[in-house]
């Protein structure tokens, strides 16, 4: 090892300064949503469970991935079509139900590597890299489906509520979280589901009463005959949807150009 002078380390120290770079902060910056009916947008990170001994990391919100822009571009064609309001739903739902995710499950392999690997990392997920894991649950298809319609042209919020189903024939009874999107459509609400058919094509209404869906309840065309009791309990306050801050250093890596 070389040995150098005092005036030779100052200039060591002061060259490598200057190549400090500063990667943006995905902390809990500018929070601008807390649950509710939720317009995400690009950029957005969208509050995960793990932060509270769930799974999943939060989300990344990156349309302007390549592979996210096919998507988009898909999306819109579909929206300048000549087809009527509930056609292009359906067509949008098999866009993210069945041409973006193929597995559906909460123990597929696909997706819980995915989901350890941004853990591990501690970064949120970014919602492109679901188009090579083709593995994702209510939240994944509801993101995926609010962005779809946004960029077809149709109004929509995202929504996170919990739910209660039931069943005598299949033998269960079971309250939990629950993510979809809501529409409106010539003045009544409506629930966009590709995931869960028994929300898809209900109202909103019917599904935040007591008595929740019934024999009697109105449907749209895209809804299929669905037996069992279900119901909204309630719309939570979370999650939190904000926009990364990235005029703060997140962290500062030193990059040492030459050795003395």
């Amino acid at each position: 090892m070389k040995k150098f002078g005092l005036f030779q380390s100052y200039l060591f120290v002061i060259f490598n300064l200057l190549f400090i770079v500063k990667s943006p902060s995905f902390a809990q910056e500018n929070p601008v949503q807390n649950g509710g009916f939720l317009n995400i947008e690009s950029g957005n990170i969208v509050e995960g469970s793990s932060r509270f001994g769930g799974i999943q990391p939060d989300y990344y919100v990156d349309v302007d991935h390549p592979d996210f822009k096919k998507f988009l571009k898909r999306a819109r064609k579909i929206g300048k079509s000549s087809a009527k309001f509930w056609h292009k739903i359906d067509q949008l739902n098999d866009l993210v139900g069945e041409r973006t995710f193929k597995y559906f499950d909460y123990d597929d392999s696909r997706y819980l590597r995915l989901l350890k690997q941004a853990r591990d990392s501690e970064r949120p997920v970014k919602l492109s890299e679901y188009f090579k894991c083709q593995a994702g649950v209510c939240r994944e298809f509801g993101l995926f489906t609010h962005i779809a319609l946004k960029e077809a042209g149709i109004a929509n919020k995202f929504v996170y509520a919990e739910i209660h189903r039931a069943s005598n024939y299949d033998d269960y009874n079971i309250v939990e979280d629950h993510a979809f999107v809501v529409v409106k459509h010539k003045g009544v609400e409506w629930v966009v589901d590709p995931y869960y058919w028994g929300f898809n094509g209900f109202r909103l209404e019917d599904l935040l009463s007591n008595e929740g869906i019934t024999i009697d309840s109105k449907t749209a065309p895209i809804a299929e005959p669905a037996p069992g009791f279900r119901r909204i309990i309630k719309i939570n306050d979370f999650p939190k949807v904000w926009t990364p801050s990235t005029d703060k250093p997140g962290r500062c890596e030193y990059h040492f150009a030459f050795a003395i």
